[in-house]
């Protein structure tokens, strides 16, 4: 794992996230739908298998977390300072603006509209995405003692037993009532304890020792994605049979499902992949470098040192490969735009959502595609022009 990969997924997440929410009056089982076309499909795909978005979100978060500290030491009270900051203000800012537009509210009087306030900040339900933020901030709280874990291939075998178990005893439990006693103990989704794990794997991806880059590096990049298509067809095909078990697809197409873990999970290692994948497609080595520059010197005295023949076979590639790095660092600044925008983007995305409901008449696969074009740029118009306001940098998560 690296910062430019991070920021990578943090684009591709924030994306997805966009098109799970854009796509909701089209997947199958919602809104009594429950025949299959190909728009229906095509979004059904996009809201289930985008499903891993949410945990690599927090996987980043515990990986950014742990990582910064190669910069600064941990210290508690700046810590505690810098997440309440992130977090807080936006949170109560969007829950304010989401709560006191409802009638509702405007309704009651000024006592059951500060009780509707209380309520919706301490669930976490002002707003249908903010209970992300509510996630964070849990994970936040128990960064201080989880950083002491240190990570072992031991560590994480005992963790993805205890994820898989504690997924498949709520799947299990919220949908076929097996042991019911047990199910009636455990949380609804919303809860830190489904969410540490994803963070606790952030944490260690930075402090691995390399462990995870060589593990991936046993396997092809294209294996690896054709993993995490096994994953997500597990995935889709599990909503689909369980959508039609329960009658209801909001019920079960949610994050806390063993499906939802192996689909992460495989996405992440074949995210990993890609730069190996990248070096092995693209490879520049040091002698053709130099014997670029070298045969491209102005001094024509110290031109001719490679070979005339050498440099005439190699030239042409090494033009190319060039060429495609120099795209790369210009599609990687790009992503570090994205992925910086990317926290504002997320929370304005659902008001631009309601803003552009006329255009739903354009059906659901070219209303996801404009949903997220015109999500990304008033994100990104919003980030650019808050940076420069410190005050509403802070209330923005900026």
């Amino acid at each position: 794992m690296t910062w430019e990969l991070s920021d990578l997924l943090r684009a591709i997440a924030t994306t997805l996230v966009i098109g799970i929410h854009a796509s909701h009056h089209w997947w199958f089982g919602v809104n009594n739908v429950t025949n299959i076309n190909f728009e229906i499909f095509i979004d059904t795909i996009v809201n289930q298998v985008g499903r891993f978005t949410v945990p690599i979100f927090v996987i980043l978060s515990g990986y950014a977390l742990s990582k910064s500290e190669e910069k600064r030491p941990f210290d508690l009270k700046i810590f505690v300072q810098r997440r309440l900051w992130r977090i807080v203000p936006p949170y109560v800012l969007f829950t304010l603006l989401n709560v006191v537009g409802r009638s509702q509210f405007r309704d009651s009087d000024w006592l059951e509209r500060g009780q509707q306030i209380w309520q919706a900040i301490a669930t976490g339900m002002g707003d249908y995405h903010l209970y992300f933020l509510g996630i964070i901030l849990q994970c936040y709280v128990c960064y201080p003692f989880l950083r002491h874990i240190s990570f072992s291939v031991k560590n994480l075998y005992i963790l993805l037993i205890f994820t898989f178990s504690l997924f498949s005893l709520r799947w299990s439990t919220a949908n076929f009532g097996l042991l019911p006693n047990i199910g009636n103990l455990l949380s609804d989704g919303n809860h830190v304890i489904y969410w540490l794990p994803y963070f606790q794997i952030g944490i260690w991806l930075a402090k691995d020792r390399e462990w995870t880059n060589l593990f991936v590096a046993k396997w092809r990049s294209r294996l690896w994605g054709y993993l995490f298509a096994i994953a997500a067809t597990l995935e889709l095909s599990e909503f689909y049979w369980m959508a039609i078990f329960k009658n209801s697809a909001e019920a079960i197409g949610h994050y806390t499902r063993p499906t939802v873990v192996l689909m992460t999970l495989s996405f992440l290692l074949w995210s990993i992949s890609w730069k190996s994948w990248q070096s092995r497609s693209f490879p520049i080595s040091i002698a053709m470098q130099e014997i670029a520059r070298t045969n491209q010197n102005p001094n024509k005295e110290k031109r001719r040192i490679a070979p005339p023949f050498f440099v005439w076979v190699l030239c042409p590639k090494l033009k190319l490969s060039c060429h495609i790095q120099d795209l790369w660092k210009s599609f990687q600044i790009s992503i570090k735009t994205l992925a910086n925008a990317s926290f504002t983007t997320y929370l304005i995305h659902v008001w631009i959502l309601r803003a552009i409901a006329p255009l739903e008449i354009v059906g659901g696969i070219l209303f996801v595609l404009l949903a997220a074009v015109i999500s990304w740029l008033i994100g990104i118009t919003v980030w650019k022009l808050v940076k420069t306001k410190r005050w509403i940098e802070i209330i923005l998560g900026a």
